[in-house]
């Protein structure tokens, strides 16, 4: 689909008018799968001495086929920093309070690429710490907080010279000049997307496609304790506190199958019950699944509701 929207661009001289092309915003673009998959097998080898995680809840989220569970307890020591006491807290040794994104110093990259200062609005209100102040107690400087850290790293590439004007007009205007990614000169190639094309139509699986997607409410399960949006009507479904198996009414006809109906959905070798949920308008032969719920270190509001698709969900 991607090859073809490119080779639709460019048929249509959109290339450098409305369709800007540029580098990736991430400095190291890779695929964290494969990322994560090397960083479980150092794990289980022992040659991972001390894991240090900022942010995130892998032992919850990562992919079904990936024991990221059983080789984090192979590590000697282990460090989580987190905005909340979760899953991936609970097997960790340490568990280091993360400030909020309303409470941090730090500085980020839109998608193009431009450049912003971002500033808290409050205090951190229980002593968080954030990721560079976690990472600066690895170097020889382990007093910093988040805002020296953040000004010695653009003093030093912005340079002395006026440097106090530049940090003041970019937290006043939010973002610095001149800062986004420039355009690159880019040629379409006919082959790949004719490619890509082909790869898609070949050998199409049979039976249902299961289908992954964020909960419309708590998202991949970061939000789960927040009871006002567990509360929250699903859009379409209006369904609170839980997720179900979605199913168009074709399918659901076909199977025998009615509203609340519990089945089992079988994914290579993995196996998950459901509740059933028809709806109408659902693509027909699909499952519709929601990430984030089957929490069992949410909170007091958000653990155990509804069941949790990441058992299903691999790489």
């Amino acid at each position: 689909v991607h090859a073809l929207a490119h080779a639709m661009n460019a048929a249509l001289g959109n290339v450098g008018r409305t369709v800007v092309y540029a580098e990736p915003v991430a400095v190291t673009p890779t695929l964290q799968t494969l990322s994560l998959r090397d960083l479980v097998a150092d794990m289980q080898a022992g040659t991972v001495a001390v894991l240090l995680i900022l942010s995130g809840n892998p032992v919850f989220d990562a992919p079904a086929d990936v024991p990221f569970t059983s080789a984090l307890a192979k590590v000697p020591l282990t460090v989580h920093l987190g905005l909340y006491n979760d899953e991936t807290s609970q097997l960790c040794h340490w568990h280091i309070p993360q400030a909020h994104p309303l409470e941090s110093w730090s500085d980020g990259r839109a998608y193009d690429g431009t450049i912003t200062i971002m500033q808290p609005l409050i205090a951190p209100l229980y002593d968080g710490k954030t990721a560079h102040e976690v990472l600066a107690v690895l170097s020889d400087r382990p007093e910093r907080t988040s805002h020296d850290i953040v000004r010695d790293y653009w003093k030093a590439r912005h340079g002395d010279s006026d440097f106090e004007r530049f940090w003041r007009k970019t937290l006043h205007d939010g973002f610095i000049p001149d800062s986004a990614s420039p355009a690159k000169q880019v040629t379409l190639r006919p082959a790949a997307s004719i490619d890509a094309l082909h790869a898609s139509t070949k050998d199409e699986p049979k039976g249902l496609e299961i289908i992954f997607r964020p909960d419309p409410t708590i998202f991949d399960g970061r939000f789960a304790n927040n009871g006002w949006l567990q509360e929250l009507p699903k859009a379409l479904t209006r369904l609170t506190w839980d997720n179900a198996a979605l199913l168009g009414p074709a399918t659901a006809e076909r199977l025998g199958l009615t509203n609340e109906d519990v089945v089992q959905l079988t994914y290579s070798g993995r196996t998950l019950r459901a509740p059933v949920w028809i709806m109408p308008g659902h693509a027909p032969d699909a499952v519709t699944v929601h990430l984030g719920h089957g929490r069992t270190h949410a909170g007091r509001v958000g653990s155990g509701s509804g069941f949790n698709a990441y058992a299903l969900r691999t790489a």
